[in-house]
């Protein structure tokens, strides 16, 4: 039997999605014609459709109310970022979720013609937007991101880097990452990451996996790699400090969701016997 799809849409701003008192995200039946239509939802309660929080108002969709919105039939919603959400969900459903993000994101920044600044619709067939006047076509950006686990074997215990960058109050320490610059491939932009951030040499560069992160519009391409000489010395406009831990000695770490959490397991599991 065919798995039948629900044709419901969810409400997007920045990041985040509009969510139920049971932190859920809200679907709506309405379809209006400024709703992008998402690829088929992996599960049934996941939504078909997506619309930014700008439109929903002005549709009267939602309207705001005390610290939340409320619509016809619901009450108290909220917006939940993403991130906040990932250890609530399986990863195919973070996936769509992070698609309807990114795409809604880029309807709105795609209005106008990045060439010659008129109007842009959208094709009919595929995610584009195209001018009105110079047929320029506007695809959906994706900004490629490495991000790596340094592990040092050259002392008594294995040992993992972490840093702390200056944006993570909390004390939260994670893993070396940054942008692809253009003409860039993977490992050069991680060597020079790292040589950047952190000032120290590594060998044995190894694909771990990738996440869709909408913040952006973000593919992170995370790998493994081995320390190879070097002092830390740590670029104090990005990080606060960074230094390798024994493996039962970490400091606080991504939560769990994130592919910086995976890799930090990731490697757990593979020294565990020491």
């Amino acid at each position: 039997m065919a798995r039948v799809c629900l044709i419901v849409m969810w409400v997007i701003r920045g990041s985040g999605v509009l969510c139920d008192e049971n932190g859920r995200p809200h679907t709506f039946a309405n379809m209006p014609k400024s709703a992008i239509k998402l690829f088929a939802p992996p599960h049934h309660w996941l939504a078909t459709h997506a619309i930014g929080l700008t439109d929903a108002l002005e549709l009267g969709l939602i309207y705001p109310y005390g610290q939340g919105y409320d619509s016809k039939t619901a009450k108290n919603l909220q917006f939940i970022e993403f991130g906040n959400l990932l250890s609530h969900m399986d990863e195919a459903a973070a996936n769509h979720l992070s698609h309807a993000i990114s795409l809604v994101r880029w309807q709105h920044e795609h209005q106008f013609c990045g060439v010659c600044g008129n109007k842009t619709v959208f094709h009919r067939h595929e995610y584009a937007k195209i001018c009105t006047v110079c047929k320029h076509h506007a695809y959906p950006r994706i900004q490629p991101c490495v991000i790596v686990a340094i592990v040092r074997t050259d002392t008594p215990k294995p040992q993992l880097l972490l840093a702390r960058h200056h944006k993570h109050k909390s004390g939260i320490f994670g893993l070396i990452a940054g942008f692809m610059e253009a003409g860039e491939t993977v490992e050069m932009a991680i060597v020079r990451e790292v040589q950047e951030e952190i000032g120290i040499r590594i060998k044995d560069i190894r694909y771990f996996g990738s996440q869709s992160w909408p913040y952006p519009s973000n593919l992170m391409l995370g790998f493994f790699a081995h320390y190879d000489g070097g002092d830390i010395v740590i670029d104090k406009q990005e990080l606060a400090e960074a230094d390798f831990f024994e493996l039962n000695q970490l400091p606080p770490t991504p939560r769990a969701g994130s592919i910086s959490h995976q890799l930090i397991r990731a490697v757990i599991e593979q020294f565990h016997h020491y």
